[in-house]
Protein backbone atom coordinates (compact mmCIF):
# COMPACT_ATOMS: atom_id res chain seq x y z
CA UNK A 1 0.00 0.00 0.00
CA UNK A 2 1.46 3.66 -0.69
CA UNK A 3 2.86 5.30 2.26
CA UNK A 4 0.26 8.35 1.83
CA UNK A 5 -2.05 5.86 2.34
CA UNK A 6 -0.47 4.41 4.89
CA UNK A 7 0.21 7.26 6.89
CA UNK A 8 -3.28 9.32 6.39
CA UNK A 9 -5.48 5.62 7.24
CA UNK A 10 -3.13 5.41 10.56
CA UNK A 11 -3.40 9.32 11.51
CA UNK A 12 -7.33 9.28 10.95
CA UNK A 13 -8.12 5.95 13.28
CA UNK A 14 -5.69 7.13 15.68
CA UNK A 15 -7.16 10.26 16.57
CA UNK A 16 -10.70 9.26 15.74
CA UNK A 17 -10.50 6.42 18.00
CA UNK A 18 -8.13 8.29 20.67
CA UNK A 19 -11.31 11.03 20.72
CA UNK A 20 -14.08 8.81 20.91
CA UNK A 21 -12.10 6.37 23.12
CA UNK A 22 -12.09 9.16 25.24
CA UNK A 23 -15.57 9.87 25.08
CA UNK A 24 -16.47 5.82 25.89
CA UNK A 25 -14.27 5.84 28.79
CA UNK A 26 -16.11 9.31 30.02
CA UNK A 27 -19.33 8.29 29.60
CA UNK A 28 -18.81 4.63 31.30
CA UNK A 29 -16.88 6.11 34.19
CA UNK A 30 -20.41 8.78 34.61
CA UNK A 31 -18.22 11.95 34.13
CA UNK A 32 -20.30 12.87 31.12
CA UNK A 33 -23.38 12.10 28.62
CA UNK A 34 -23.87 11.72 24.75
CA UNK A 35 -25.26 15.33 24.23
CA UNK A 36 -23.33 17.28 26.72
CA UNK A 37 -21.37 20.14 25.90
CA UNK A 38 -17.92 17.49 26.65
CA UNK A 39 -19.41 15.05 24.79
CA UNK A 40 -20.09 16.72 21.65
CA UNK A 41 -16.95 18.01 21.45
CA UNK A 42 -15.35 15.03 21.54
CA UNK A 43 -17.82 13.23 18.99
CA UNK A 44 -17.36 16.39 16.47
CA UNK A 45 -13.85 16.58 16.41
CA UNK A 46 -13.48 12.73 16.21
CA UNK A 47 -15.88 13.09 12.89
CA UNK A 48 -14.13 16.00 11.14
CA UNK A 49 -10.57 14.29 11.80
CA UNK A 50 -10.52 12.78 8.03
CA UNK A 51 -11.00 16.48 7.68
CA UNK A 52 -8.46 17.89 9.58
CA UNK A 53 -5.66 15.02 8.63
CA UNK A 54 -5.75 14.90 4.89
CA UNK A 55 -5.59 19.01 5.25
CA UNK A 56 -2.60 18.68 7.57
CA UNK A 57 -0.76 16.19 5.54
CA UNK A 58 -1.32 18.00 2.53
CA UNK A 59 -0.35 20.74 3.71
CA UNK A 60 2.72 19.47 5.39
CA UNK A 61 4.08 17.00 2.28
CA UNK A 62 2.29 19.01 -0.75
CA UNK A 63 3.25 21.81 -3.02
CA UNK A 64 2.28 25.12 -1.95
CA UNK A 65 0.45 24.67 -5.74
CA UNK A 66 -1.42 21.26 -4.59
CA UNK A 67 -2.02 22.54 -1.20
CA UNK A 68 -3.77 25.56 -3.09
CA UNK A 69 -5.72 24.01 -5.45
CA UNK A 70 -6.93 20.73 -2.66
CA UNK A 71 -8.52 23.93 -0.75
CA UNK A 72 -10.12 25.73 -3.47
CA UNK A 73 -11.92 22.18 -4.82
CA UNK A 74 -12.79 22.24 -1.11
CA UNK A 75 -15.04 25.43 -1.18
CA UNK A 76 -15.54 26.00 -4.51
CA UNK A 77 -19.21 25.77 -5.27
CA UNK A 78 -19.25 26.51 -9.08
CA UNK A 79 -20.39 23.81 -10.30
CA UNK A 80 -23.50 23.52 -12.65
CA UNK A 81 -27.14 24.01 -11.11
CA UNK A 82 -27.82 20.61 -12.74
CA UNK A 83 -25.36 18.56 -11.01
CA UNK A 84 -27.09 20.18 -7.39
CA UNK A 85 -30.52 18.89 -8.58
CA UNK A 86 -29.17 15.70 -9.54
CA UNK A 87 -27.47 15.32 -5.85
CA UNK A 88 -30.87 16.23 -4.57
CA UNK A 89 -32.74 13.85 -6.06
CA UNK A 90 -29.82 10.67 -5.58
CA UNK A 91 -29.77 11.39 -1.78
CA UNK A 92 -33.21 11.44 -1.77
CA UNK A 93 -33.97 8.03 -3.44
CA UNK A 94 -31.36 6.48 -1.55
CA UNK A 95 -32.87 7.62 1.94
CA UNK A 96 -36.29 6.65 0.82
CA UNK A 97 -36.43 3.91 -1.36
CA UNK A 98 -35.94 1.89 2.45
CA UNK A 99 -39.50 2.87 3.73
CA UNK A 100 -40.66 0.78 0.45
CA UNK A 101 -39.35 -2.26 1.48
CA UNK A 102 -40.04 -1.68 4.95
CA UNK A 103 -36.69 -0.89 5.94
CA UNK A 104 -37.00 3.03 7.04
CA UNK A 105 -40.03 4.93 8.10
CA UNK A 106 -40.58 8.44 7.94
CA UNK A 107 -40.47 10.02 11.19
CA UNK A 108 -40.28 13.49 10.70
CA UNK A 109 -41.53 15.70 8.34
CA UNK A 110 -39.21 16.53 5.14
CA UNK A 111 -38.34 20.00 5.68
CA UNK A 112 -36.68 19.12 8.94
CA UNK A 113 -34.09 17.69 6.51
CA UNK A 114 -33.35 21.23 5.16
CA UNK A 115 -33.15 22.48 8.34
CA UNK A 116 -31.11 19.32 9.28
CA UNK A 117 -28.62 20.23 6.27
CA UNK A 118 -26.38 23.31 7.76
CA UNK A 119 -25.40 21.23 11.02
CA UNK A 120 -24.91 17.82 8.86
CA UNK A 121 -22.06 19.53 6.64
CA UNK A 122 -19.97 19.47 9.88
CA UNK A 123 -22.16 16.37 11.22
CA UNK A 124 -20.90 14.39 8.44
CA UNK A 125 -20.33 16.54 5.39
CA UNK A 126 -16.51 17.11 5.76
CA UNK A 127 -15.72 13.97 6.07
CA UNK A 128 -15.41 13.93 2.52
CA UNK A 129 -12.38 15.91 2.27
CA UNK A 130 -10.58 12.78 3.61
CA UNK A 131 -12.25 9.72 2.09
CA UNK A 132 -13.59 11.29 -1.32
CA UNK A 133 -10.93 13.76 -1.30
CA UNK A 134 -7.81 11.59 -0.70
CA UNK A 135 -8.55 8.60 -0.03
CA UNK A 136 -10.74 7.27 -3.14
CA UNK A 137 -8.73 8.69 -5.98
CA UNK A 138 -5.38 7.66 -4.15
CA UNK A 139 -6.25 3.83 -4.79
CA UNK A 140 -7.65 4.49 -8.35
CA UNK A 141 -4.23 4.91 -9.29
CA UNK A 142 -3.63 1.28 -8.25
CA UNK A 143 -7.56 -0.51 -8.94
CA UNK A 144 -10.51 -0.07 -10.43
CA UNK A 145 -13.05 2.34 -8.85
CA UNK A 146 -15.25 -0.35 -8.25
CA UNK A 147 -12.65 -1.95 -6.50
CA UNK A 148 -11.54 1.31 -4.99
CA UNK A 149 -15.08 1.46 -3.68
CA UNK A 150 -15.44 -1.33 -1.64
CA UNK A 151 -12.24 -0.16 0.05
CA UNK A 152 -13.59 2.75 1.05
CA UNK A 153 -16.58 1.84 1.83
CA UNK A 154 -15.15 -1.15 4.51
CA UNK A 155 -12.54 1.36 6.04
CA UNK A 156 -15.16 3.58 6.33
CA UNK A 157 -18.02 1.54 8.22
CA UNK A 158 -14.73 0.28 10.54
CA UNK A 159 -14.10 3.62 11.18
CA UNK A 160 -17.39 4.12 12.19
CA UNK A 161 -17.07 1.01 15.06
CA UNK A 162 -16.68 3.09 17.96
CA UNK A 163 -19.89 4.84 17.59
CA UNK A 164 -21.53 1.64 18.55
CA UNK A 165 -20.19 1.35 22.18
CA UNK A 166 -21.48 5.17 22.34
CA UNK A 167 -25.00 5.53 23.82
CA UNK A 168 -27.43 8.10 22.28
CA UNK A 169 -25.55 8.02 18.58
CA UNK A 170 -27.90 7.13 15.88
CA UNK A 171 -24.92 3.95 15.22
CA UNK A 172 -25.45 2.38 18.71
CA UNK A 173 -29.07 2.18 17.73
CA UNK A 174 -28.50 0.26 14.12
CA UNK A 175 -27.69 -3.06 12.86
CA UNK A 176 -23.73 -3.18 11.70
CA UNK A 177 -24.37 -5.26 9.05
CA UNK A 178 -27.72 -3.23 7.52
CA UNK A 179 -25.31 0.28 8.38
CA UNK A 180 -21.89 -1.36 6.00
CA UNK A 181 -24.49 -2.28 3.42
CA UNK A 182 -25.84 0.97 3.50
CA UNK A 183 -22.22 3.00 3.03
CA UNK A 184 -21.17 0.40 0.15
CA UNK A 185 -24.80 1.84 -1.53
CA UNK A 186 -23.84 5.18 -0.61
CA UNK A 187 -20.22 5.63 -1.72
CA UNK A 188 -20.62 4.20 -5.35
CA UNK A 189 -22.75 7.23 -5.30
CA UNK A 190 -20.17 9.29 -4.35
CA UNK A 191 -17.68 7.44 -6.57
CA UNK A 192 -19.51 8.11 -9.02
CA UNK A 193 -20.37 11.75 -8.31
CA UNK A 194 -16.51 12.32 -7.54
CA UNK A 195 -15.12 11.13 -10.89
CA UNK A 196 -17.63 12.89 -12.89
CA UNK A 197 -17.23 16.10 -11.24
CA UNK A 198 -13.74 15.77 -9.75
CA UNK A 199 -15.38 18.15 -6.61
CA UNK A 200 -14.78 17.46 -3.50
CA UNK A 201 -17.54 20.11 -2.65
CA UNK A 202 -20.22 18.32 -4.12
CA UNK A 203 -19.54 15.28 -2.43
CA UNK A 204 -19.19 17.09 1.06
CA UNK A 205 -22.94 18.60 0.09
CA UNK A 206 -24.08 14.77 -0.83
CA UNK A 207 -23.07 13.56 2.06
CA UNK A 208 -24.59 15.94 3.99
CA UNK A 209 -27.92 15.63 1.98
CA UNK A 210 -27.58 11.92 2.84
CA UNK A 211 -27.69 12.67 6.58
CA UNK A 212 -30.20 15.15 6.24
CA UNK A 213 -32.85 13.35 4.93
CA UNK A 214 -31.98 10.39 7.11
CA UNK A 215 -32.85 12.37 9.84
CA UNK A 216 -36.39 12.40 8.56
CA UNK A 217 -36.17 8.82 7.04
CA UNK A 218 -35.19 7.28 9.69
CA UNK A 219 -33.55 2.81 8.77
CA UNK A 220 -34.24 0.49 11.13
CA UNK A 221 -32.16 -2.87 11.84
CA UNK A 222 -33.52 -4.71 8.57
CA UNK A 223 -31.00 -5.93 6.61
CA UNK A 224 -32.73 -7.34 3.15
CA UNK A 225 -34.22 -3.51 2.34
CA UNK A 226 -30.66 -1.60 2.57
CA UNK A 227 -30.24 -3.85 -0.32
CA UNK A 228 -32.52 -1.66 -2.07
CA UNK A 229 -30.46 0.98 -1.72
CA UNK A 230 -27.49 -0.96 -2.78
CA UNK A 231 -28.33 -1.87 -5.99
CA UNK A 232 -29.76 1.67 -6.89
CA UNK A 233 -25.81 3.09 -5.76
CA UNK A 234 -24.35 0.21 -8.15
CA UNK A 235 -26.56 1.12 -11.32
CA UNK A 236 -25.96 4.57 -10.89
CA UNK A 237 -21.85 3.77 -10.94
CA UNK A 238 -22.54 1.32 -14.14
CA UNK A 239 -24.58 3.96 -15.77
CA UNK A 240 -22.11 6.55 -15.86
CA UNK A 241 -19.41 4.49 -16.30
CA UNK A 242 -20.78 2.85 -19.52
CA UNK A 243 -23.30 5.56 -20.67
CA UNK A 244 -22.39 9.34 -19.66
CA UNK A 245 -18.89 9.30 -19.39
CA UNK A 246 -18.76 7.94 -22.95
CA UNK A 247 -21.56 9.95 -24.74
CA UNK A 248 -22.33 13.22 -22.89
CA UNK A 249 -20.32 16.37 -23.38
CA UNK A 250 -22.26 17.78 -20.24
CA UNK A 251 -19.94 15.55 -18.40
CA UNK A 252 -16.73 16.27 -19.94
CA UNK A 253 -17.57 19.93 -19.05
CA UNK A 254 -19.13 19.65 -15.66
CA UNK A 255 -18.35 22.88 -14.04
CA UNK A 256 -18.64 26.53 -14.56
Amino acid sequence: MDNDIKRYLICTLIFTWGLWGILISLIKLNITTFGTPLAMILFVFGGIMPAIIEISLKKKYGSKEEFRVFIKNIVNPKHHFVWYFLIIVLAFISCYLPTIFDGATMQKPLYVALLSFPIMIIGGGLEEIGWRGFLQPALQKRFSAFFSTVIVSIIWAIWHLPLWFIPGTNQSQRNFISFTITIIAVSFLLTTIYNATKSIFMCLIFHALLNSFWSVYVPNDKILPAFATLIFGIFVFILYKLVIKRNSPFYKSHSI
